[in-house]
């Protein structure tokens, strides 16, 4: 199914995309310590303003991530029961999409309408700057799961095209030209050098052939009917 390995693999690189945008906000937020009133106003700024955005983004993004889950659920129930690998692979992509899923409805998008525009002129001071501190964390939390669940279903469907393709002995075995097999001939007895000869009695007999005469096969060999008469040299 080409079609469906395109849904996914568009919609799941769309999607880290998206997410690793949010990384200006993050990284202070998650990997500076302490954490400095700095980044935790420049995060908050941030989504701030990401609250702002048209619904319709937001939209896209749960549809893109339903294309990605649809596609890949549907592609699992097809080969399910077959006993082929890759449904291993596309049930390990499900739970991830689907964890991806609920994350982002139950905690990504409340956390964001959290956050009020515009924000207080003095906001370091105010009753609202813990909790949009702890909701910039959170975030900040949620989004590199995210990525990294997303990751995860990548290199699922990296495993499932690899455990697809046929093995190297197979394609050897497919390549590999058709001819009939042969049959090996037995060894032949060396011919004598005087062996035919018998017919042709008056001639003079080779150095090979009077060598030959010598021993007692050659002779008895030679002994045929109509030849008795030997000229010698």
């Amino acid at each position: 199914m080409v079609w469906r390995t395109t849904l996914i693999t568009i919609s799941i690189c769309f999607l880290l995309g998206t997410t690793f945008t949010h990384w200006i906000a993050d990284h202070n937020v998650l990997w500076r310590s302490p954490i400095t009133e700095e980044a935790l106003l420049t995060s908050i700024s941030y989504y701030s303003l990401l609250s702002t955005a048209p619904h319709g983004l937001g939209w896209a993004y749960i549809g893109v991530g339903m294309i990605a889950l649809l596609s890949t659920a549907g592609r699992m129930f097809k080969w399910f029961g077959t006993g082929k690998g890759e449904v291993v692979f596309d049930g390990g992509s499900v739970v991830l999409l689907a964890a991806i899923t609920y994350t982002q409805l139950s905690e990504v998008f409340p956390a964001i309408l959290l956050f009020p525009t515009p924000l207080p002129a003095k906001l370091v001071g105010s009753p609202l700057f813990p909790i949009l501190s702890n909701a910039a964390k959170e975030l900040a939390s949620d989004n590199i799961k995210t990525a990294v669940m997303l990751t995860g279903v990548m290199l699922l469907q990296g495993g499932r095209y690899y455990a697809k393709r046929p093995s190297k002995q197979v394609l050897d075995e497919d390549s590999a030209p058709s001819t009939p097999p042969q049959t090996e001939e037995p060894p032949r007895a060396p011919r004598s050098p005087i062996a035919g000869r018998a017919a042709t009695p008056y001639r003079e007999l080779s150095e090979a052939e009077a060598m030959e005469l010598k021993q007692p096969e050659g002779a008895a060999r030679l002994a045929v009917p109509g030849s008795s008469k030997v000229r010698k040299g």
